[in-house]
């Protein structure tokens, strides 16, 4: 499907040239609009330019409005460019690992960390997430109000704990983790946008934010020094198998802060964009019946069949393209990367050290390149009608050599949920009840409290 705009000459050839976004205040940027309505501020800059240029306090960013500008920065030049800005802040928190690192340090710890999240290992953890799926439908009851971002949130979180630390973590820290990953979710964005010059004034958000990072590494710590002390522990868990991990070229292990770091970011990665895209499917399903009734026929067949659950929910069709749609309408709000060396975009040069933006969000909403785009329509992704799409219009696991290697883990998660969730349950929005998006790196609902009604057998 063509687009005009993504084949246009481009006659800018300096930053200078680069039209700055409506809104700017001096000493704080754009950082109002980003912080109070985020949404809206980001969709309006594909109306501005290919690049548009936005301040966070007083460091400009420039952010690519385009699809092929950002497959050309994320896959075509990604040597040339890398992650920065909000990444370097969440190293002040996070650590050196997957999610922040670059260069040959990213590539030596994902030939590390590859190998217990490819898909042939993640067999092992499925029987866990059924178990805690089927409690977690047992404990519904009908007519009974539940609050779907929590309970999936809590599902997804007890989930990764169980396949990072086996049984190491005892009930007072795994039910300290499941509500600390919640508010490190709310508040991460809020931090990450505040800049530097603010961020000592008194922000709730901040505060919290900081608060639930100390916690959640003083867990991690404390789990990770228990388990060295015991160097013959069973390794069958994620962890275990991380400690045990050796570089294929050097034999090289990886180190106690190391192993924390990585923890740290499968925790912030994993289960907040797991959970969130739980909780939006359930939403989606409501509000189109006849997708939800197709994903119901699919798993009818998949449940009459001698196939474990956890390898028949990787031979279903529709509802894999179902959750395309909902990573599509919901993905990560923004993505950035910083120019190591010079290189050119959409006929800008843009010179070593630039802040380069993008946002998933607004891209996967250009009505452009899909029709409708507030529709669910699984027909999207079949491949005659997805290949006409644009090199750089999905991008929620990311693409090129920072393309999540727990993609696969969360997606069983997610399927082997709604395998064991939607036969046995209805589930309908409490009436008057406003569900908006929340800013958040995966922004979430702001509210999804539904009634589960059994369905007829």
């Amino acid at each position: 499907m063509g687009d005009s705009r993504l084949t246009e000459e481009v006659s800018l050839k300096r930053l200078t040239d680069i039209p700055v976004a409506p809104g700017r205040l001096p000493g704080f940027g754009h950082v109002w609009p980003l912080l109070r309505r985020p949404f809206t501020f980001l969709e309006s800059l594909r109306t501005i330019g290919q690049i548009v240029r936005v301040d966070f306090g007083r460091t400009p960013l420039y952010m690519l409005t385009r699809p092929e500008l950002i497959h050309e920065v994320m896959v075509n030049q990604a040597r040339l460019a890398e992650r920065g800005g909000m990444f370097d802040k969440g190293c002040e928190i996070f650590g050196n690992g997957l999610l922040t690192s670059n260069g040959e340090f990213h590539l030596r710890q994902r030939r590390l960390m590859q190998p217990p999240l490819h898909r042939n290992h993640i067999g092992a953890y499925a029987g866990l997430m059924c178990d805690n799926t089927q409690k977690l439908s047992e404990s519904w009851r009908a007519g009974r109000h539940v609050d779907i971002c929590h309970e999936m949130s809590d599902l997804i979180t007890i989930n990764t704990t169980r396949a990072m630390f086996g049984l190491d973590l005892d009930d007072d820290a795994t039910q300290a983790v499941r509500r600390i990953i919640p508010t490190l979710s709310d508040t991460y964005i809020v931090y990450l946008q505040t800049p530097k010059s603010l961020e000592r004034l008194p922000i709730p958000a901040n505060r919290r934010f900081k608060m639930a990072s100390r916690s959640l590494h003083d867990i991690i710590d404390s789990v990770i020094e228990r388990r060295l002390e015991r160097p013959k522990a069973p390794n069958d868990d994620l962890l275990g198998k991380l400690i045990s991990a050796r570089h294929p070229d050097t034999g090289e292990a990886m180190g106690r802060r190391q192993l924390h770091d990585e923890v740290i970011t499968i925790f912030l990665a994993g289960v907040v964009t797991t959970a969130t895209t739980l909780a939006w499917t359930f939403r989606e399903l409501e509000r189109h019946p006849d997708v939800e009734a197709r994903i119901l026929d699919e798993l009818g067949s998949l449940l009459d069949t001698d196939v474990p659950l956890d390898e028949a929910v990787h031979k279903l069709d529709y509802t894999p393209r179902v959750l395309d749609e909902v990573l599509r309408l919901h993905p990560f709000l923004l993505g950035m990367r910083v120019a190591a060396q010079p290189l050119l975009l959409g006929g800008v040069e843009i010179p070593s050290g630039t802040q380069l933006g993008f946002s998933p969000y607004t891209v996967h909403r250009d009505p452009c390149m899909y029709p409708d785009p507030m529709r669910v329509d699984p027909d999207r992704w079949l491949s005659d009608r997805a290949r006409h799409l644009p090199p750089g219009a999905f991008t929620t696991f990311g693409m090129g050599r920072h393309r999540c290697i727990g993609e696969f883990f969360a997606q069983t998660q997610v399927l082997i949920a709604l395998a064991i969730l939607l036969p046995r349950w209805k589930l309908r929005s409490v009436p008057r009840q406003d569900v908006h998006e929340v800013n958040g790196i995966h922004p979430r609902p702001s509210s999804l409290r539904m009634v589960p009604h059994p369905r007829e057998p």
